[in-house]
Order: C-alpha cells, then structure tokens, then sequence
C-alpha cells in the first residue's frame, strides 16, 4: 500500500513540499512496478540515477532554506542527509555489483518509504516555525 502525502507532512516551505511530493511519486512508481513485476535492470538503473540527482538538488534547496531562516534543525538535518546520501550510495553499489534481486527492491522501498515519512516527520517540519 502505498504511502500518499498528508497535510501534516507540510513544511510550510511550498518549493519544499512540492519536492517532497516528487519523492513521494517516486515511490509510488516503484510500488507501481512491484506491483506489475515490471523491474528489471533498466528500470531500477533509471529510478536509482533520477532519485539521486533529484534528492541531491532537494537536499541542497532545503539546506539553503534552513539556513536562511536560522530553523534550529539545520545542523542536524544537514547531518541526516549525509546519512541518507551514504545509504543510497549503498543501494547503488549494491545494485551495480549485483543487479535486481527481490530483496535489494525490497530494501530500496522499505528505506525509501520510512525516510520520506521518519524524516520529514521529524525533522523538515520543524520550518513550519521558522516561515
């Protein structure tokens, strides 16, 4: 079941909640093709190059914003990235050495679905006090 967006995901930042959303649809395609047994090596190849140009823009944009409006969560949030980074860096790894397995598809959805939801959650949305 896929995880839709909720107000209480909202920022308060709108280019931050529109990119949000746009993570939030890449999960919704690879549920998609889970879904259609439609994964194979293109297809994972292209999510996974997508995701981490566009979660790199994202995180540098919210960095910015962060910054800027002194959100007391920049630091550790800026920290968190990083973390998020190095996993996906693993996800990548992990599918070039070894190509699409059942489980690397699994653990790609199950990590990408607990951060979008764990970490704007706990995080992101503490610029709602700082707009």
């Amino acid at each position: 079941m896929a995880i839709v967006w909720k107000e209480e995901y909202n920022t308060g930042e709108s280019e931050v909640d529109k990119q949000h959303k746009v993570l939030f649809k890449y999960l919704e395609d690879l549920e998609d093709h889970m879904k259609a047994a439609d994964i194979n090596d293109h297809y994972i190849k292209m999510l996974l190059d997508n995701l981490g140009i566009f979660t790199r823009s994202h995180f540098c944009y919210e960095e910015i914003c962060m910054r800027r409006m002194k959100c007391p969560a920049a630091a550790e949030n800026k920290m968190i990235h990083g973390k998020l980074l190095t996993a996906y860096g693993s996800f990548l790894k992990r599918f070039e050495i070894e190509g699409v397995s059942d489980d690397l598809i699994q653990k790609l959805h199950d990590f990408l679905e607990s951060w979008l939801v764990n970490h704007i959650l706990k995080i992101d949305v503490q610029m709602r006090d700082c707009v």
